[in-house]
């Protein structure tokens, strides 16, 4: 319950972030999503269905930034964090590597479909503007991977590990609930 609440609370700063730091800091018009990127670390600490949740919010909060189809948000990142927890599962991926090409992924085909989904009533015109979102699209990915990697090497700097912290008075033994 407490990586959950940890999580919130990241994306909530993330969303702050995303919202008054990012548009100043980007390089060449790519911005990390920095919403995705929590939802990708609670794809890589959660390993349950509460990962399901982490995405029903983060699409919420993108479609409440966007002029979006209503639903669409949710709709595509919890579909797409469903398919990424199934492949993380099943292969087991563990390293900093396949989490890196994860969220790059992840990112990828969720910038790279949100907008596309949104611009479906453009017809044609999206045919035409769709090498821009793909590029768009993939220089965000890059830049949400590449900022994921960090934090994630920044965690894995910390010279000690949090879950094994505990008070020797607040533990219990089961020894007394037989």
């Amino acid at each position: 319950m407490m990586k959950l609440f940890s999580l919130l609370l990241l994306g909530y700063v993330s969303l702050i972030a995303q919202i008054s730091v990012v548009p100043e800091w980007s390089p060449a018009g790519y911005r990390p999503n920095l919403l995705v990127l929590v939802t990708g670390l609670a794809l890589f600490w959660l390993r349950d269905a509460r990962v399901i949740f982490a995405a029903l919010l983060s699409g919420l909060v993108c479609e409440a930034f966007d002029s979006a189809i209503p639903g669409s948000g949710v709709f595509l990142l919890t579909i797409l964090v469903w398919l990424a927890w199934r492949v993380q599962i099943h292969f087991q991926l563990r390293s900093l590597f396949s989490r890196f090409v994860m969220l790059a992924c992840l990112s990828f085909l969720f910038d790279s479909l949100f907008q596309v989904l949104n611009r479906l009533g453009a017809g044609a015109e999206m045919i035409s503007e769709l090498p821009g979102i793909v590029q768009q699209s993939a220089g965000n990915s890059l830049a949400t991977a590449v900022v994921g990697l960090c934090f994630l090497m920044l965690i894995k700097l910390i010279p000690f590990d949090l879950s094994t912290i505990r008070s020797g008075s607040a533990s219990y033994s089961p020894q007394y609930y037989q």
